[in-house]
């Protein structure tokens, strides 16, 4: 057919040329969702391809069939001769130019800390209902020989009943994040270092607490800023919902996890970059992860999770 005849598809995903007299239900392949870019990804949000580099994410065919389109979407803004994007709405897109500030840091005594609604997907049950099943005949309420002490900042691990051990030297308070700056209610020994902060050795001496589970000091995490909420995923299999919480202040947060299908367990604190509003945040435990969708309470991007006192005191000057 001469290519005088022939239009451009402008369907994403496809960019073909067709017959506009012959354009069956079948003929175009193309993808009805949005673009989504986030931490180096390019995603199509209908079908959740996604890809690192740009040629290999444009290459990936479409997911749904139906008729070619001639005709550009209004909302499409040339960019330059070969490239083109469909902008979000003003009222929600969110741009940080390098001006946005943290929230400004309260002192902890006016924050009151309330606990994160928690939701669980019913995938997540039903992955639970299955291991349980699958593993009945294996739990066991014994200690086992290396368990870890549950207290804080306490570096031993059980030997066995027949052993002694050492008194507990632990911190009895909890962690504050405030400023940058880390501390044991406790004691107070103020540290800006996070390490130096792990290093501290406890203020108290008392009795052992030892774990069943296995402590897991990091997960793999991430998060982003959208629609006035910022999400941050932890990911890990088989949390418990019966044994998560989160708790918030507005400006830090608790987050203590069950996984593992109840043999891991993890605990972070967070001194929130920027502030949030509690009763209207939730966690949301999944198979693979649990994700935390926290409200701000203004509606700027955060350039990170967490307040830096290095970083954020140029930002503040």
């Amino acid at each position: 057919m001469p290519e005088a005849t022939l239009v451009d598809c402008y369907n994403k995903g496809c960019g073909k040329k067709f017959d506009a007299t012959s354009n069956s239900t079948e003929d175009c392949q193309y993808h009805p969702g949005p673009p989504f870019f986030h931490d180096a990804y390019k995603i199509w949000n209908c079908c959740n391809k996604k890809s690192t580099d740009f040629g290999t994410w444009l290459s990936y065919p479409g997911c749904t069939k139906g008729r070619h389109s001639n005709e550009k979407p209004v909302d499409i803004v040339k960019v330059a001769a070969v490239k083109e994007i469909r902008p979000e709405k003003e009222e929600d897109v969110i741009v940080w130019n390098g001006l946005n500030k943290p929230a400004e840091r309260r002192d902890e005594t006016s924050r009151e800390e309330k606990s994160i609604t928690i939701e669980t997907t019913d995938g997540a049950k039903a992955a639970i209902q299955r291991y349980l099943e699958e593993h009945q005949s294996e739990t066991s309420n014994e200690l086992q020989i290396g368990a870890p002490c549950r207290n804080n900042s306490c570096k031993s691990s059980y030997c066995g009943p027949s052993e002694s051990h050492s008194p507990c030297v632990h911190h009895p308070g909890v962690a504050i994040f405030h400023e940058g700056m880390k501390y044991w209610t406790c004691c107070k020994k103020k540290t800006s270092d996070f390490q130096s902060f792990l290093d501290q050795i406890g203020c108290e001496k008392g009795e052992h607490c030892w774990s069943k589970n296995e402590k897991v000091d990091k997960l793999r995490e991430d998060f982003y800023s959208a629609n006035g909420t910022i999400t941050v995923n932890l990911y890990c299999k088989g949390a418990m919902p019966d044994e998560v919480s989160v708790e918030s202040d507005g400006q830090s947060m608790r987050v203590k996890l069950v996984h593992g299908f109840g043999t891991k367990e993890s605990t972070f604190v967070y001194d929130l970059w920027g502030e949030i509003i509690p009763e209207e945040s939730k966690a949301r435990i999944g198979e693979r992860k649990v994700e935390l969708i926290l409200k701000q309470v203004d509606n700027v991007k955060w350039p990170r999770l967490q307040f830096d006192i290095a970083q954020d005191a140029q930002i503040e000057a």
